[in-house]
């Protein structure tokens, strides 16, 4: 398998055109176009922090400020996806009520307070996130024997409430791995998800005339910070299943205690995205203990 990412790297790096020790042709083999078609195939380079505004043109932009941007849009989309879940069971709930009501009650009442509260739970999960708005009646109320004619409404209420969120469940898994990651590792900070923003940071120590916890602008982080952000952005948010991703030096601009935890951070994100990554990278620290990963590329010059 490595020989393939090898020569798949070798095709990137150099517009696809694999360089074969002891031959002179710098023709594609065919076995490496066929599986160029199968396989998505994407660089994360070592300049991370300013891109092309376009493909081609002579504007640029921070791409902190691009992918806070990129995240609001993703966010805004899933809102629209869980907005017509909402119509589409609001328009046809009183009839479903109606036939559940001539049912009967089936469902225990430690049974539906149990499904309240992982209802609950769900809620302020997405809502810590980011992803949903706080409201100020938020605590689920228990039901009890004195209210067994609530017992059919209360379980299609459920029903529907977990269906109207479930569009949020990969992007919050994803929020959730990006945030720890983040927050694990930058001192003095904490990653905030905005709807309108995408992110913010806020100082953990410093408040404003307000007293409250002080904001930070994205753009306003270290240029190893920058760069973490971004990658990490990269890997959880614009990366597929099946994937193949290289990574150039990850270590550039990144504190060494980063370097240690990188490996496992990867780890974390493949358990998600389901991706493969190919590392290329001078620091040991970036390897730390995983020595079996590593194989020395040669051939390339």
């Amino acid at each position: 398998m490595f020989e393939f990412r090898r020569a798949a790297m070798q095709g990137l790096m150099f517009e696809e055109e694999v360089f074969l020790r002891g031959t002179k042709s710098r023709e594609t083999p065919t076995w490496f176009k066929e599986a160029r078609k199968r396989i998505s195939i994407r660089l994360i380079e070592t300049q991370r922090i300013i891109t092309a505004k376009e493909r081609g043109g002579e504007s640029y932009v921070n791409r902190v400020t691009k992918s806070a941007n990129e995240l609001s849009e993703l966010i805004a989309e899933i809102d629209k996806v869980a907005s017509q879940t909402t119509t589409e069971l609001d328009g046809t709930f009183p009839n479903r009520l109606v036939r559940k009501l001539r049912q009967g009650a089936t469902d225990s009442f430690e049974g539906l307070n149990a499904a309240l509260s992982e209802l609950d739970d769900r809620r302020r999960k997405l809502s810590s996130l980011g992803l949903l708005e706080v409201t100020a009646d938020t605590d689920i109320l228990r039901v009890d024997e004195g209210q067994r004619d609530l017992s059919s409404a209360l379980k299609l209420y459920i029903d529907d409430s977990h269906k109207k969120l479930a569009p949020y469940d990969e992007i919050a898994s994803k929020l959730e791995l990006f945030k720890g990651i983040v927050n694990k590792r930058f001192k003095h900070k904490e990653l905030e998800v905005d709807r309108k923003t995408g992110f913010v940071f806020r100082s953990t120590v410093k408040r404003d005339e307000k007293g409250k916890l002080e904001a930070i602008p994205p753009l306003k982080l270290s240029s190893g910070e920058q760069n973490e952000l971004i990658l990490f952005y990269e890997l959880i948010f614009k990366s597929s299943r099946g994937d193949l991703i290289f990574i150039d030096e990850p270590e550039v601009s990144l504190h060494i205690s980063w370097q240690n935890k990188f490996i496992d951070d990867l780890k974390e994100i493949t358990s998600i995205n389901k991706v493969s990554i190919v590392i290329a990278t001078h620091s040991p620290d970036i390897i730390g203990e995983n020595w079996d990963l590593k194989v020395e590329l040669k051939g390339v010059e």
